[in-house]
Formats: structure tokens, C-alpha cells, sequence
């Protein structure tokens, strides 16, 4: 396997035949066959989808070469790539990074006339351009090449408002132009499909709005995270840009108020010991600010006065003063005569995402342990009345990393702004003006990026609709609300005088 590391723009591979490929590829068709370097006396190896369609992942494939020696078992190899999104320390994020990978696709044998006729399944990977190549014990005898392209799939096609749509994709490229997919509703961006670190599949969640009747949803290439709408005449007008149309039915639909999707278990670092035989762990390990928990501990010095330590972040990426690691005491805790410890706490009120929970003995951190704190919705006030009217928004637990610093709002599906949380630690609030004809209406906060190092995906600050299977880092939920705008008071007193 080759450990080049790649950028996100190209993959290099140790042939001229990838460079014909990929330049057949822009242009949107893709040889039947594809001929290998006369030097190097490789044979071209011809790949079909075995059935009419697409190659698509999971299609079958079919391989043909000539030429070949005789009466071998040979094996079959598909290059791709590993990697994705890059989050250094915890907290920074850097973008994208790549590496050439190979995975073998199985053995097939070469007949006495030098024939190779045999078939595959498109593994489920990256889209793009993937090489395959055909060597008898490590020597390279054919290659060929295959562009897999995407798929979509919508699901379901009708609902009252509120109802949750899952945009399913795969075969998303890793380089930067088959990277990422934008939805419009109703001509108004929603946000963008990525599937960087699902190597190419993923699922796209958001809600349906508007009045009844059909909604347009289109799905367009834009690797800055905005619809490129002339993609007709854009260099990967090859790659598809799929239609929906999705037909809101009467009935309730989301209820008023607000809720917060089921947050997937988060990445628990394991307990820190420093004293033999020693143990610490805290139950249960992630939840909510003020989550009632249970600390438990052996191993530590008999009947020892040991604090309590609660480690969090402090600071601000924008008032230039920065931040960094804060440390408070929270108890005085008694070691028991066995060496044993165990304590009820309250977690505290505190930005999301990881902290540290520290036993210490004088200057001597005895043991240290992890808790996630989840974003959770503290109130949403009101949940009805007239158009204009004020709403807040407060919110408990926002992290203060690169990647779950924010949270992005849509107001019925269109881009409405961002929140932070990190100044304020975890501590949000935000204030809008209801707006729109009487009705429900919808505002959803995604997971977002704040920022990063990476030049070529400027999605900063913009909705990730695949935040469950594709944001970086912590996979934090997506937080539901509903508004009632009602009749206007001014109205119904000029009809009732009529």
C-alpha cells in the first residue's frame, strides 16, 4: 500500500494512464478500454457495468483483457484512497488530508489463450476516477480505469410540514470538485451534502416546509458549499444534478416549540491513572449541563483529603485575547479507608463538548476522567403569534471547537445566520423577528464549521445537512423548532368590524 499523503485536488498515481483517464473523465466520457504505456508492456484491461446503467457502487462489473500469460491466477486490485476531515488537538480544524490506498477486489484466472473474462462489485467508496489493475504476483499485467459516479435518492416524497427528509447519497468524490453537493428548496439553499470522511455515503436530513402542495428540491454541485446554477458549462458538467419534487399533504405537522435530535454516544477518551492499580470513571460519561452523575474512584491514598477538579476552555476566537485550558475546584472529597472513593455531582453549567473531571492529591493529579456535555434547548419564547413578533432562542452546552463552536439557522429552509457559543461559555441566546403568511413555519440550527486552515472548502459558517454521518469531530444533533404565525390582531379587529 502507498502512504503518499495527497492534497485535495489530485490523486497521483504511478501511471500516465491515470492522467489519460482522469482527462477523459472532464470531459465526460469515459473509454470502454483503456490503453496502458507501451514501455511499461502493461495490457489495457477493458471494464463495463455487467447490466445497463451506471457503474455505480455495489454495480457488477465486468473485466476483459488479452494478451496476458497463460494459465495464471491472477489478482485484481482497486486503488483508491484513505483519510478525510483532519481535526488536530481536539479542537483545530485543518481541512482535508489523503493518502493512496488498494483494496484487493479478488483472484481470477487467465486462460490458456492469455484471456482474462471475469467480474466484480464496485466496491462502496469514493466516487471519481478509481484505476484497476491486474498483477500476478505483485507484477503489474493490465490496468484499466472506471469512473464510479453518484447516486441520490429521496425519501419520503410527500408529508406534512415537519416532515424529516433523507437525501441519501453515495459515490461522492474526494477531490475537491466531486466533493460536495448543495441543496435548494424551492430555489433557496438549504445547506451542503458532504460524505468526506463516509468515504462517499452519506444521508442529507432536513425538514419539509411551506405551504400545501409541490416543493421543488434541486441538488447542485458547488465545492465552496453555494449552488453553482451554470453547471451546464462548469468543468465537471459531467457529474449529475439530480431533481426531486416533494409534495407537502394537509395535516399537524411539527408541533410549536423546540427539540433536539438523539445525540450519538461521543468518543469518551479512557480514564487517566497515575497511581497503581488505581481507577476513576464517571456514570454516566455525556449528557446535558446540570446531568446528575455519579463519580467513582480506588486506588487512591487511605483516608486522603483529595480535591475535586473541573477542567474546562476559557476565551474567544475574536476578541484577541485568545483562550485557553481553566481548571476550578468543585468538592473536597474524603478517600475512604480502603482506598476507595465515590461522589454525586452536578455537572456544570458549561460550554459542550469534552472536560475533565481530576482527582488531586496536593500538586499530584492522582487520576483524571472525561464527561461530554451535550448542547440542549433551555426555552423558546413565544411559540405563536402575528408576524414581527419577537422570538428568542436560548440554548445551554454549545462547544467551543472549530467544529461544534456554531450552530447555523435556516428559517423555512432558507439560510437565516449563524451562533456562537464559545464567549459566552455555552451560554446562547439568539433573537429574531417571526416572518412569513399565517402558518407553521420552521427553524432549524445545524452543526457547522467556525473555521479552518484548509483554502479549498470554504464551507465555513454554512448548514452541514450530513451532520450525523459527515461533520468533523463531534457528531452534536441538529435542534427542531416550530413557530405559529397567527392572524394579525389588526386584521381580525378590522374583519370583526366589517
Amino acid at each position: 500500500m502507498r502512504t503518499r499523503v495527497l492534497n485535495s485536488k489530485f490523486l497521483i498515481l504511478d501511471s500516465a494512464l491515470a492522467a489519460v483517464l482522469s482527462l477523459a473523465a472532464c470531459r465526460g466520457a469515459l473509454p470502454a478500454s483503456a490503453h496502458a504505456r507501451d514501455e511499461s508492456g502493461l495490457k489495457p484491461l477493458e471494464l463495463k457495468p455487467a447490466k445497463s446503467g451506471k457503474p455505480v457502487a455495489g454495480a457488477e462489473i465486468d473485466a476483459v483483457a488479452v494478451g496476458l500469460p497463460p494459465n495464471r491466477t491472477v489478482d485484481l486490485t482497486w486503488e483508491t484512497v484513505d483519510g478525510g476531515w483532519v481535526v488536530e488537538d481536539g479542537y483545530r480544524f485543518r481541512g482535508k488530508r489523503f493518502t493512496e490506498s488498494s483494496k484487493a477486489l479478488g483472484r481470477a484466472n487467465v486462460d490458456a489463450a492469455g484471456r482474462l473474462e471475469t467480474h466484480f462489485s464496485i466496491p462502496e467508496d469514493f466516487g471519481g476516477m478509481h484505476t484497476v489493475t491486474v498483477a500476478d504476483a505483485g507484477k503489474p499485467l493490465a490496468q484499466g480505469g472506471l469512473e464510479v459516479t453518484q447516486t441520490f435518492e429521496l425519501h419520503p416524497s410527500e408529508g406534512p410540514i415537519g416532515t424529516l427528509v433523507e437525501l441519501r447519497v453515495t459515490g461522492f468524490g474526494w477531490r475537491t470538485m466531486e466533493s460536495t453537493w448543495v441543496v435548494n428548496w424551492d430555489n433557496q439553499e438549504v445547506g451542503y451534502v458532504s460524505a468526506t470522511g463516509t468515504r462517499g455515503t452519506a444521508v442529507a436530513r432536513f425538514r419539509a416546509t411551506g405551504p400545501v402542495g409541490a416543493h421543488e428540491i434541486k441538488v447542485y454541485t458547488g465545492y465552496m458549499g453555494q449552488s453553482y446554477l451554470n453547471h451546464e458549462q462548469a468543468p465537471n458538467a459531467y457529474l449529475p444534478r439530480p431533481r426531486f419534487v416533494f409534495h407537502v399533504t394537509p395535516g399537524a405537522g411539527a408541533a410549536t416549540g423546540g427539540y433536539a435530535e438523539p445525540y450519538q454516544p461521543q468518543k469518551i477518551p479512557a480514564a487517566e491513572i497515575s497511581v497503581a492499580g488505581g481507577s476513576l470513571n464517571v456514570t454516566p460519561s455525556q449528557g446535558r449541563v446540570q446531568t446528575r452523575a455519579v463519580l467513582k474512584g480506588r486506588g487512591f491514598p487511605a483516608n486522603a483529603s483529595v480535591s475535586l477538579i473541573w477542567g474546562t476552555q476559557v476565551g474567544s476566537r475574536v476578541s484577541g485575547n485568545g483562550f485557553a485550558p481553566q481548571e476550578r475546584q468543585l468538592a473536597t472529597l474524603t478517600v475512604g479507608a480502603d482506598g476507595g472513593l465515590e461522589t454525586a455531582l452536578a455537572i456544570p453549567d458549561d460550554l459542550g463538548g469534552m472536560h475533565t473531571l481530576s482527582i488531586r492529591f496536593g500538586d499530584k493529579t492522582l487520576a483524571r476522567a472525561f464527561f461530554a456535555i451535550e448542547t440542549s434547548i433551555v426555552s423558546m419564547s413565544p411559540t405563536s403569534g402575528p408576524a414581527g413578533t419577537p422570538v428568542t432562542i436560548h440554548l445551554k452546552g454549545v462547544g467551543w471547537t472549530d467544529v461544534d463552536n456554531i450552530y447555523v439557522a435556516t428559517y423555512d429552509n432558507a439560510y437565516m445566520g449563524y451562533a456562537c457559543g464559545f464567549n459566552s461559555q455555552g451560554d446562547v441566546v439568539i433573537n429574531f423577528t417571526a416572518a412569513g403568511s399565517v402558518g407553521r413555519h420552521l427553524i432549524d440550527f445545524y452543526p457547522g464549521i467556525y473555521q479552518g486552515s484548509d483554502k479549498d472548502q470554504q464551507l465555513y459558517r454554512l448548514p452541514q445537512l450530513t451532520y450525523a454521518d459527515d461533520h468533523p469531530g463531534n457528531k452534536i444533533p441538529a435542534l427542531r423548532f416550530a413557530f405559529e404565525v397567527t392572524p394579525s390582531l389588526t386584521l381580525s379587529s378590522h374583519l370583526t368590524s366589517k
